[in-house]
């Protein structure tokens, strides 16, 4: 699974849970166990980073930050945060501190809103839940992410990939690579992976499975 948590952490309201006023909760509940801390899992860009409307405080997502991924039209949403490590316009890679968890704008107790949109509009919702595969049930059970390795997704990336949640795991490759950060597994993508993979005596066949994921895992 991928998760904005090094450590362990626990979901206090599902994706698309089904509120009073018949409205969908757009995103994940997390609650951090062993820390608090956030951190993307991405790497992405800081398109905003503060109050969502500091003369209301108490209402939206409070301090949050929003990030691009890569170069692709997916936004990412961190939202009631405490504090705010980053400032717009800061390039991230995955691994760095955005901020810390909390209870501010519309919020009972300390906790992430976490969700993922599309064109950075706010019917472009996209299930976070099919990008990080974290269980998607409240509940008081503790998880952790084999971080560093999991940011590639769950299964092998090759040629041809481009659909959703594939471009922000192939956005991840390409960013360990080096390469134009657009979220599609082209030719150009599988020749850096070939180059890669010889490079690191794994078999150069543009396939990035367990073996290719675990060496640029290390690069992070």
């Amino acid at each position: 699974m991928i998760s904005p948590y090094k450590n362990t952490f626990r979901v206090s309201q599902a994706y698309r849970h089904l509120r009073s006023d018949g409205t969908y909760h757009q995103g994940y509940d997390l609650v951090g166990i062993g820390d608090k801390y956030i951190y993307s899992p991405v790497y992405g860009t800081v398109i905003r980073a503060g109050w969502e409307c500091a003369m209301l405080p108490r209402k939206g997502f409070g301090q949050r930050v929003v990030l691009r991924v890569g170069c692709t039209d997916y936004y990412m949403y961190f939202g009631h945060l405490s504090q705010i490590n980053v400032v717009a316009g800061q390039k991230l890679k995955p691994g760095y501190l955005i901020g810390v968890e909390g209870s501010t704008g519309h919020s009972t107790g300390s906790h992430l809103h976490w969700e993922i949109r599309i064109n950075d509009i706010k019917t472009g919702y996209v299930s976070v839940y099919q990008y990080a595969g974290i269980p998607n049930m409240p509940g008081s059970t503790a998880y952790t992410s084999n971080w560093a390795a999991e940011i590639f997704g769950p299964g092998n990336l090759k040629k041809p990939t481009s659909g959703y949640p594939q471009r922000l795991y192939n956005a991840a490759l390409q960013g360990a690579l080096g390469i134009n950060k657009d979220g599609i597994f082209g030719a150009r993508t599988e020749k850096a992976v070939k180059e890669f993979q010889a490079a690191h005596n794994l078999t150069a066949d543009g396939i990035v499975g367990t073996q290719t994921k675990a060496a640029l895992s290390k690069l992070l």
